[in-house]
């Protein structure tokens, strides 16, 4: 009588193979999830920045008298901090937000002015942000002029 001897089933050389390539396939989508984590949240950062900029802008021209920008510029105050760039104090006293000086390892905003001789000031906000090794800035140019 002859007697088969056939295995059915994985060797535990194939078995080990598979959970290697498994593995691999699964810290791959892993680290592609986080990228796609880390860029979600800088975008929602920028957004964020981008809309803070945009509302400085609006209530500076629309909100601000030419006076009150003359101010600003006698007086220096040319720095918005990371504490006073939130919604509601811009909305309700955008002259409030600026100071003369800033720290530089926290996000800010730089206003700069330049006057012509037609009353028009050609103004810059220039938003610093990300970690000091790696710095970027938003930079969102307009004017305002005095129209009495």
């Amino acid at each position: 009588m002859s007697k088969s001897l056939s295995k059915k089933g994985f060797t535990l050389i194939e078995v080990l193979c598979s959970l290697g390539v498994f593995s691999i396939i699964f810290i791959c989508m892993m680290s592609f999830d986080k990228a796609s984590i880390n860029m979600k949240k800088d975008i929602k950062n920028i957004n964020n920045d981008v809309l803070i900029m945009e509302a400085i802008k609006n209530n500076i021209i629309y909100s601000m008298t030419f006076k009150e920008l003359e101010q600003l510029e006698t007086s220096k105050n040319f720095f918005v901090d990371k504490e006073n760039m939130n919604f509601n104090k811009i909305k309700t006293n955008v002259m409030q937000v600026f100071s003369d000086h800033t720290s530089t390892q926290n996000p800010y905003i730089e206003l700069s002015l330049i006057k012509d001789e037609l009353n028009v000031y050609k103004l810059k906000l220039l938003l610093h942000s990300g970690k000091t090794n790696k710095r970027e800035e938003i930079q969102c140019n307009f004017y305002k002029g005095c129209h009495e």
